[in-house]
């Protein structure tokens, strides 16, 4: 009897024993699974996080196509995605070779070494250390952030304080720091580099944040990249459409049409290389009785060339009603437009004055080609001579000593040809100029038709040589024929 109420006893407390071991492994895979359904919890939480990140990215990059206000975009999605407490962002700019701060967040921790002075400051002014970050920029090739851009790979750092590059312990706004940073770049190019701290204190950082972050990094750098191709498209779409613009506004400034004059038919015609022109025509009426033209060609080529064209035009006009003498003209111009002419650049000119129904032209040549004049009563081409120094060359003195009038007559017949050196020096395939050579035969050929003939046969034999391919240089002519 003893033997089996021992039997029951010793029953009874294995099963108790059972029961408590029972119920502490029960409680053990209860705590597992609410710990690992945390952490799931936690992943998916990120997850989501960084999806409405790289959402608000792509509708950022749809919008704007900026970079400015994608920086803080970045940053406070960071902070977002990884639970931090602050971040920065800072571009790279590669002419200074420096890490610029775009977007500081307030409660981001300074990373760069701060100066005694600095901290004194921002121990009796705490706004100011902000500020001061918000405006320091740091070299791309040294301190922390330097060595870790140009390494090329994210880095967690675990205590801020233990940075041998940083005087983190000797104060308290880098101390108990934890930091994730990495540096952003698309295709070769850098573009900057993303950093989000959080207080040791708070939280560590896992190897799941580190990942989320790296990753978060690389989807950063994708739409700033995107962004400055954008942008660059638009800037291009931009300039290129203010350049038309430009060039619609510079051919009004080129005469409507030709005049018709007693005595004489005058056509003139202007095919720009490129949206603007560095040449330009125009006619001008002195008076009843006087009628000039004038044919320009301004150095360089593109917005500074027709700038100057333009300037150049209007001086022309205000002083060419003043004197009946060209060179007298062309030295008032000269006077004006000195001082806005980059010391580079210069003003080839021809401008002439002729009596209506007269037979004597006058004219000033200012370091232009010399014009050909065909002879109707011998066939042949001559060359117009006469001295001249391009304009914006001289302040005056030497100009007017070299710049003078030439006078000569013109029979029933005969065709008075200006070009600029657009026309001369034109390429072939071959890389042969067109020559003045032909400009004589093309002159010659066309001359006993008329003016326009001229004008047409130059331009038909232009587009024949160059086998249509686009001018190098702006082509400008004036054909005058005595009736």
């Amino acid at each position: 009897m003893f033997v089996g109420l021992l039997i029951t006893l010793l029953l009874a407390l294995t099963t108790g024993i059972g029961f408590i071991v029972s119920g502490r492994l029960a409680h053990q895979r209860r705590h597992t699974l609410e710990r690992l359904q945390a952490e799931q919890e936690a992943i998916v939480g990120k997850e989501r996080r960084m999806f409405s990140f790289l959402h608000d990215l792509g509708i950022a990059i749809s919008k704007e196509g900026r970079e400015s206000g994608l920086h803080k975009l970045i940053v406070e999605g960071a902070i977002k995605v990884t639970g931090s407490k602050g971040g920065v962002f800072y571009a790279y700019d590669e002419a200074k070779n420096a890490l610029v701060p775009r977007y500081h967040s307030e409660q981001c921790a300074p990373l760069i070494r701060l100066t005694d002075a600095v901290l004194a400051q921002a121990e009796a002014n705490p706004s100011s250390l902000l500020s001061m970050l918000r405006r320091q920029s740091v070299a791309a090739d040294g301190g922390m952030l330097g060595d870790i851009f140009m390494g090329r790979h994210p880095e967690l750092v675990g205590d801020l304080a233990g940075r041998p590059d940083l005087n983190s312990a000797a104060n308290p706004f880098q101390q108990n720091i934890t930091v994730m940073t990495g540096p952003v770049s698309s295709g070769g190019r850098k573009l900057g580099l993303l950093a989000v701290t959080a207080s040791l204190n708070e939280r560590r950082y896992s190897i799941n944040d580190f990942e989320v972050f790296s990753s978060l990094v690389e989807q950063s750098a994708f739409a700033l990249a995107n962004a400055t191709a954008h942008q660059e498209v638009q800037t291009k779409r931009q300039l290129e459409a203010e350049l038309q613009t430009a060039g619609d506004v510079q051919r009004f400034l080129l005469p409507e049409a030709d005049p018709e004059l007693e005595g004489f038919v005058i056509v003139g015609r202007n095919r720009p290389a490129r949206i603007l022109s560095g040449d330009f025509y125009d006619y001008v009426s002195c008076d009843p009785a006087h009628f000039g033209a004038v044919i320009a060609d301004v150095s360089g080529k593109g917005l500074p060339a027709a700038l100057v064209a333009a300037t150049c035009r209007s001086a022309l006009q205000a002083h060419a009603c003043k004197a009946l003498s060209p060179a007298a003209v062309l030295a008032a111009v000269n006077r004006q437009m000195f001082d806005d002419i980059r010391e580079d650049m210069f003003v080839s000119m021809i401008y002439f004055v002729f009596e209506l129904g007269s037979s004597q032209i006058t004219l000033a040549r200012a370091g232009h080609p010399d014009p050909f004049l065909w002879r109707k009563r011998t066939g042949q081409v001559e060359e117009v001579k006469s001295p001249g120094l391009g304009v914006g060359i001289d302040e005056g003195a030497v100009f007017e000593r070299v710049t003078k009038d030439h006078t000569f007559e013109m029979e029933s017949g005969d065709c008075l040809l200006l070009y600029t050196d657009g026309v001369n020096e034109a390429l072939d395939t071959e890389g042969e100029e067109y020559s003045e050579g032909r400009i004589r035969r093309a002159l010659a050929k066309a001359a006993p038709e008329g003016a326009t003939a001229v004008l047409d046969q130059l331009m038909e034999d232009l587009n024949a040589f160059t086998a249509g391919k686009a001018l190098h240089d702006d082509v400008t002519l004036i054909v005058l024929q005595k009736i």
